[in-house]
């Protein structure tokens, strides 16, 4: 039962993901926090009018200041027509490629958000979005070897501002 449930809802996501619209869109602030990334959008349509689509985004940016080097972004939006509301979650580490000292950063961002999108002429488009940051810092438990997030406690205002192009 489990494994044909599965299977259905693969086959579903690829079917959807054909008729998906691609976006490249590079994103400032948001989940990204001081810093920026370049990411993968998905609008996949889920309604007949082509009204509402939902919208998972992946990709990978730096910070503005010093610290870990890398950003790892991922997100899910909701879409009805250019409103739209979701979350993002980036997690921050240190690069593989070269040497960076750690400095203490938190190590994942949660971003619920509103936002919206200005469709510009052609394939371009703005989008503004507003939200708050909960942050994360990883704990180590090293009796167990194992680790769990721990919430830093302080909810921020934050914003982001993405431009974007569709492919």
């Amino acid at each position: 039962m489990l494994r044909t449930l599965l299977l259905s809802m693969l086959f579903a996501c690829t079917i959807s993901c054909t008729y998906a619209q691609s976006n490249l869109e590079i994103q400032l602030g948001g989940s990204n926090f001081v810093g920026a990334s370049i990411n993968a959008v998905y609008n996949i349509p889920i309604s007949k009018s082509g009204n509402q689509y939902l919208s998972p985004s992946f990709g990978i940016g730096v910070l503005a200041f010093e610290g870990p080097d890398v950003i790892i972004h991922a997100g899910l939006n909701y879409q009805v027509k250019s409103w739209g509301i979701g979350t993002e979650v980036s997690g921050f580490a240190q690069s593989p490629f070269w040497k960076s000292e750690d400095l203490g950063f938190i190590d994942m961002l949660v971003y619920p958000n509103l936002n919206y999108t200005f469709s510009g002429k052609k394939r371009w488009y703005l989008k503004l979005s507003t939200g708050a940051y909960f942050a994360f810092s990883k704990r180590e438990m090293y009796d167990t070897k194992n680790s769990s997030f721990r919430f830093e406690g302080d909810v921020i205002p934050g914003a982001g501002l993405s431009v974007g192009y569709k492919i």
